[in-house]
């Protein structure tokens, strides 16, 4: 079975979205309509050929007499895990599939006013190269906005492996950097023990350092301003065809990789657990991926290496070595505006609240999921909601108790919040309109409740503070009066969120933990 290599950061978003499949309780259906669960299939031509063109899979769902025809919305998220594997959309006349992101390891499949069958088609292919062996997979359905328990299984590839160690002969270390100021560059240089002889055909040896993976994508990119380096999106590749074959010798980069940091990237954090790999290519393979020597060999700008003499990494992974950037202080600045309910008692009021990022940095997206911030809502007495508005794509609510959200803000009290919305990420300057509606049912009510935005901690990460912590907290009122509010007794309001489809990727928690570009280790 094949994973990849876990990022530290990925480890951490793991521990929080993992409770998120618990999170889907809090849109469950009473018991009396409960979510009909089809019996699934997922479909590959197996073994999956390594190299061959696009084939087309399928999804198979068919639901039981507790589904009634026509009256409901299916949604079906595959994701497949391992370096190598391509997935794009289909058609059929059920519904469609869509690519879900970058890597193109998933697809979003929609069935509306869906019948009790139901076959979705996607494409897929497993690059040349990739390891035979079986791969993971994991199809999330959804119901009307209600994400069932994730299916998985495995998939069979049939790579051409020949000897794993033919082609990378060298051990990695790993770096990292701390400090890293938003806006500017950091100089990367990296070292690398090789352990075997060279192959006899090695016309080149390829030294490719890849930019941040998935939720940490788009905080830095590496950069290369030589003559035989090559850049695509974050990515830099350097082709070396002046090495030396010295098997028990550390060798390092001679010139630095530029890792450029995002001038909005937030810190303190760790905005790059990327990874370089070094590995050799022959005269074909040369020619083919980097059209064979593409610069002048006699420049004084060429990337090259150098002989370590006191190395201070450990070696020990032969497919890729780790960098990791750390960014110097640099918060956001989230913030609330306070809202009054107006009217008689009986009247229903939508409130419009601006949430804004105040600060020069983003509040990024670090975990996947519902969210990486919340609003978290106590109404005061008086007030009753009705229902949240904004609940919808880019904003997922949850009652406080619900395992997802009650133990993601520690900083907070939720013991007697109505509420909590999650949201995605706000852009340095950035803002929203967070809108919900209440029913006044006392007009003269005196006390106050409060608005607070947070961001979520999973054991200390990410770690970013708050530039302002000040303005992260607002007041609710009715009628614009308000005194400290006293705590409720008694029952309190059910929470009825408006209907939206809560998409809890769990699939893509797996992609936060794999690095994009590492090969799968050989089968288990």
């Amino acid at each position: 079975m094949h994973s990849s290599y876990p990022r530290r950061a990925g480890r951490r978003a793991l521990a929080v979205l993992g409770t998120a499949a618990l999170g889907v309780g809090a849109f469950a259906l009473p018991a009396a309509a409960q979510t009909p669960e089809p019996a699934a299939d997922v479909v590959f031509d197996e073994p999956v050929e390594a190299g061959a063109d696009f084939a087309t899979g399928a999804i198979h769902l068919a639901f039981g007499g507790d589904f009634e025809p026509g009256e409901h919305d299916v949604t079906a998220q595959l994701s497949v895990y391992g370096d190598g594997w391509r997935l794009a959309g289909g058609t059929t006349d059920d519904g469609s599939c869509e690519l879900g992101g970058t890597p193109e390891q998933w697809v979003n499949c929609t069935a509306a006013d869906a019948e009790a069958e139901i076959d979705f088609a996607f494409d897929y292919a497993a690059d040349a190269g990739t390891p035979s062996g079986e791969y993971d997979y994991s199809l999330l359905i959804g119901v009307d906005g209600v994400n069932l328990e994730p299916i998985n299984g495995t998939v069979e590839v049939d790579g051409d492996d020949g000897d794993p160690t033919e082609d990378r002969p060298y051990l990695h270390g790993s770096t990292e950097y701390t400090d890293a100021k938003p806006g500017e560059g950091v100089q990367v240089a990296a070292d690398f023990l090789q352990v075997e002889p060279l192959p006899e055909d090695t016309a080149a040896v390829v030294v490719t350092a890849f930019g941040s993976d998935y939720t940490l994508n788009g905080l830095t990119r590496a950069t290369a301003g030589y003559d035989n380096c090559t850049e695509y999106e974050d990515t830099v590749s350097c082709v070396v065809t002046d090495f030396e074959d010295l098997p028990e010798t550390v060798f390092g980069f001679a010139d630095p990789i530029t890792y450029e940091v995002s001038g909005t990237a937030p810190g303190p954090v760790e905005v790059c657990g990327c990874s370089y790999m070094v590995r050799t290519v022959d005269a074909d393979e040369l020619e083919e991926h980097y059209g064979g020597v593409f610069w002048d060999e006699g420049s004084d700008n060429l990337f090259g290496f150098r002989v370590v003499t006191e190395p201070e990494s450990e070696f020990e992974d032969s497919h890729s070595g780790y960098i990791g950037i750390t960014t110097a202080p640099h918060p956001f600045d989230l913030s609330v505006a306070a809202s009054n309910a107006k009217g008689a008692k009986g009247d229903q009021a939508q409130l419009t609240v601006p949430v804004k990022n105040l600060g020069t940095a983003d509040a990024w997206g670090f975990f996947d999921g519902p969210g990486s911030y919340g609003l978290i809502g106590e109404l005061p007495k008086g007030l009753e909601l009705v229902t949240i508005d904004s609940d919808g794509d880019d904003l997922n609510c949850f009652e406080s108790g619900d395992a997802f959200v009650k133990d993601s803000f520690p900083g907070s009290d939720l013991k007697n919040a109505d509420f909590v919305c999650l949201f995605y990420s706000l852009g340095a300057g950035e803002s929203f309109d967070f809108k919900f509606t209440v029913k006044i049912t006392d007009a003269g009510a005196s006390g106050k409740g409060s608005l607070e935005v947070a961001a979520i901690d999973n054991d200390g990460y990410p770690g970013v503070a708050d530039g302002d912590k000040r303005n992260d907290k607002a007041d609710i009122t009715v009628n614009g009066s308000g005194s400290p509010k006293l705590p409720k007794t008694g029952t309190s309001f059910g929470l009825i969120i408006g209907v939206a489809a809560l998409v809890l990727v769990v699939g893509v928690v797996l992609f936060v933990l794999s690095s994009r570009r590492r090969k799968a280790t050989d089968a288990e």
